[in-house]
């Protein structure tokens, strides 16, 4: 077994000491149900929300309204007034949710409000498993790349490129975001209403990825998991999927899971079988930083699937 790696973000940045220790993405993505985006062009601080154009107390406001389940975000359009936070009138505002739990539809609803009511909107709507009626729905899916370099440079330096290939042919449906979760597998690539999250993009794979999955296809090496799933039932997915050689969007659905000593055993209906995919988290034996500001080597682990039982 490996020994710890003394690498330090001095000399390499997190994404590449995470390619370089084949860093594992499945099992990954920021867990939550719901997503709540805000238009604020111009630069982001390290904490968009409190640290922009927007109105620092209105941010802290509602993320602090947000719950556990729900996520705030700023936007801004790729290569379009990068540098002026001025939002004039009316900001453009979505509300999204994943479509996860019994009964719940994914959904995208895009409107615009005024600071005041924008004061006044309540984020737990998003995690509301049904449209509101709020806005107007969005039936195109939403391409969010993260490009929040404040936050980590390999943010910016993976994600500008891939959100400016993209809006070149996607348009209006592209977005820069801020920061959504594991900087070192930049670029990161996250596609509302469903929530599923892509992570170690580069340009071609993004492009392929986004064609991949508006065919009703998922790219199951990049996919780090759908954000409305734990963890634990991102991994138990991605592995099985692959393992039984299934990556269109709808042939395996996550209907439950139960935790057993270190083990996740997850439910997975695909088509008219049932399986239990158990996996475990494991260190991988390498240590490393995890973001280009720190020093502090860590093992990330890895999700193992220790068993899949067709019930």
């Amino acid at each position: 077994m490996r020994g710890p790696v003394r690498e330090t973000a001095a000399s390499a940045t997190c994404v590449l000491l995470t390619r370089a220790h084949g860093g594992q993405v499945a099992g990954t993505a920021p867990v939550a149900d719901g997503w709540v985006l805000i238009e604020q062009p111009g630069a982001w601080g390290r904490h968009a929300l409190t640290s922009s154009g927007l109105d620092p107390a209105l941010g802290a406001a509602l993320d602090e309204a947000s719950g556990d389940r729900v996520r705030v975000q700023l936007v801004r359009r790729p290569g379009r007034g990068s540098d002026d936070a001025r939002v004039t009138g009316r900001r453009t505002v979505v509300l999204a949710h994943t479509g996860t739990g019994p009964g719940a539809t994914a959904w995208a609803e895009q409107l615009g409000l005024d600071h005041d009511e924008l004061a006044a909107l309540d984020p737990i709507v998003a995690a509301s498993p049904t449209p509101p009626g709020l806005g107007r729905p969005v039936d195109a899916p939403l391409l969010l790349v993260c490009t929040h370099g404040k936050r980590d440079r390999c943010c910016a330096t993976y994600g500008r490129p891939i959100a400016d290939a993209l809006a070149a042919i996607h348009g209006d449906a592209v977005w820069e975001v801020s920061h959504i979760g594991g900087h070192r597998f930049a670029g990161n690539l996250l596609l509302l209403p469903t929530g599923a999250v892509y992570g170690a993009l580069q340009v071609p794979e993004a492009l392929e990825v986004v064609s991949l999955h508006l065919t009703g296809r998922y790219d199951l090496d990049h996919l780090r998991g759908r954000s409305g799933s734990s963890r634990a039932a991102q991994a138990a997915e991605i592995l099985a999927r692959r393992q039984l050689g299934l990556d269109e969007h709808d042939a395996a659905t996550v209907v439950g899971e139960a935790l057993e000593g270190d083990d996740v055993t997850v439910e997975l209906v695909a088509g008219d079988r049932r399986y239990h995919a158990t996996v475990r988290q494991v260190p991988t034996g390498a240590a490393y930083a995890m973001s280009c500001d720190s020093d502090d080597p860590v093992d990330p682990g890895r999700w193992e699937l220790a068993e899949l039982t067709q019930l």
